[in-house]
């Protein structure tokens, strides 16, 4: 079991190393500090909103749907970050780049992740003849934690997945 681990533990950081160190270019610097913005707190608060304040029902469904979806899953996330504890790959790993380093110490799991596939699958359910561009937005989110320096790549593995299971809770209980 302990080479299993080991070999994940390895795995982890050299994609990490791959996102955060080999492709680093101005024009991504800039494109990944945009992209990431979409699973971020201000954009969670603001764009259900958005939907709730529309005239139809549907869209007002839609805007209820992304409020549960994403409560549940911010509520796990959190939790499990206070759990485990897992500092920020630019505090422990030699040579990561941090591009403006979040105030959060914990990485795992990916919050930011967590909230844009939170709004992608509710989306894609309500819109599915665009649900390859939600996502793609959300995948990018995901990529984007890990070029800032911020995520491991199972950090936002396991923040995805969050998501899903708060997708699939919202749609089977409520």
């Amino acid at each position: 079991m302990s080479i299993f681990v080991h070999y994940l533990k390895r795995s982890d950081v050299s994609i990490f190393y791959l996102f955060n160190r080999k492709i680093q270019c101005i024009f991504l610097d800039k494109m990944m500090n945009i992209i990431t913005q979409f699973g971020s707190t201000g954009f969670a608060l603001i764009f259900p909103v958005i939907f709730l304040l529309s005239s139809q029902q549907r869209i007002r469904n839609v805007g209820v749907d992304l409020i549960v979806t994403l409560t549940i899953s911010q509520v796990t996330v959190h939790s499990i970050k206070r759990l485990v504890r897992r500092p920020r790959p630019f505090k422990t790993l030699k040579n990561a780049v941090a591009i403006n380093p979040p105030d959060c110490q914990y990485s795992f799991p990916s919050g930011h992740t967590c909230t844009a596939f939170s709004f992608a699958l509710p989306l894609m359910y309500y819109f599915s003849f665009i649900s390859p561009i939600f996502l793609l937005i959300a995948i990018m989110v995901g990529i984007s934690r890990i070029y800032l320096g911020y995520h491991y790549p199972s950090d936002v593995i396991i923040g995805c997945l969050i998501a899903y299971i708060g997708h699939f809770i919202n749609f089977s209980f409520f």
